[in-house]
């Protein structure tokens, strides 16, 4: 199982714990915060990773240092990661979980690209937009990709809407492609 499925795992257990104790707001804080130490601490960071030191003394320090300061489940999600040899996983587990949380509150991040800066007009219609399609909130960023050429390029999830002139000519030139392969292979099959 690659290690994303297994970070998803995690993530859904702990996501439907919290939902269902109604701590999700907390344990998201948590995430947030521990994501936040494990980067700011290469000590920390270089502890909790290192697979030379045992799992009891990781487990013990990190009780020490987060036990007042997590929830409980959140605690032994943490356990449990060193418990499998899994610590390299928090930050995708912190991921998915956020993921997740933005599903259930009805939030997508969009990521739109666009040939020519937009403007703020642009952003806030576009945003719109996407916002009544989805029946989601969006939460955008926005990049400047000059190869676009124009149009404008948006990636929610795994969902894509091209609508650059980019795309267009790379649709146009596969279609011309397999027409050509299509007619070369019918006319070797009539000679």
């Amino acid at each position: 199982m690659t290690d994303l499925r297994v970070a998803r795992r995690y993530a859904r257990a702990l996501f439907e714990v919290a939902l269902k104790q109604g701590q999700l707001q907390a344990i998201a804080d948590d995430l947030r915060n521990l994501r936040g130490i494990m980067r700011e601490s290469d000590e920390l960071r270089a502890f909790f990773y290192s697979p030379l030191i045992p799992r009891d003394r990781k487990r013990d320090r990190l009780r020490e240092a987060f036990r007042e300061r997590v929830q409980p489940h959140t605690m032994r999600m943490l356990e449990l990661l060193v418990e499998k040899r899994r610590e390299k996983m928090l930050d995708a587990v912190c991921d998915e979980f956020q993921k997740l949380q933005e599903a259930h509150q009805g939030i997508a991040r969009a990521h739109i690209q666009s040939a020519t800066p937009l403007t703020d007009a642009e952003q806030n219609a576009l945003v719109q937009k996407l916002q009544q399609s989805t029946g989601k909130t969006i939460i955008p960023t926005f990049e400047t990709n000059p190869e676009l050429i124009g149009g404008v390029r948006v990636r929610i999830g795994d969902y894509q809407i091209d609508g650059t002139l980019r795309g267009a000519l790379d649709r146009l030139r596969d279609h011309i492609t397999l027409e050509i392969e299509r007619r070369g292979a019918r006319a070797t099959s009539t000679e």
